[in-house]
């Protein structure tokens, strides 16, 4: 991955990680009756470990990385190109693959709306971030040299 803005992909997964934060925080109660458990017993389950959310965040850092070698190869190259990209991926590929999952788990259509939700709206914020910005000509002849 040739010319990768590094400080644009650290910027979408922080942001990613940020949205996450919040779109959970807001539909916690949904989110909970989902997966069918308590905020009482997921602190219970993981131990008040950090694991999870490191877990989560180098994810965040891989799906950005992967964002960038995309928009890279279709030319997207604005805010908008990258958001309705980020959105296609989120929706076409996160989504449904959810969508899959949950049909042979049997899940709600709730927890499928919030989760692919997050993936949808959370990778529109990614391919924009990394579509729009742009670094300046000195950054990227530092870049090649």
């Amino acid at each position: 991955m040739r010319n990768v803005n590094h400080i644009a992909v650290w910027a979408a997964a922080i942001t990613h990680f940020a949205t996450g934060a919040i779109w959970y925080s807001v539909l916690a109660q949904p989110w909970l009756a989902g997966i069918g458990k308590t905020m009482a017993e997921l602190t219970r389950d993981n131990g008040g470990s950090p694991l999870p959310y490191v877990i989560g965040f180098v994810t965040l850092l891989v799906m950005a990385y992967v964002m960038a070698w995309i928009l890279q190869r279709l030319d997207a190259r604005t805010i908008g190109a990258g958001a309705q990209v980020g959105a296609a991926l989120g929706f076409g590929l996160v989504a449904m693959q959810l969508g899959l999952n949950y049909a042979f788990e049997w899940r709600a259509l709730s927890l499928w709306l919030i989760n692919g939700g997050y993936a949808v709206l959370g990778l529109a914020v990614v391919g924009g971030i990394i579509g729009g910005w742009h670094r300046s000509q000195s950054q990227a002849a530092d870049a090649i040299a």
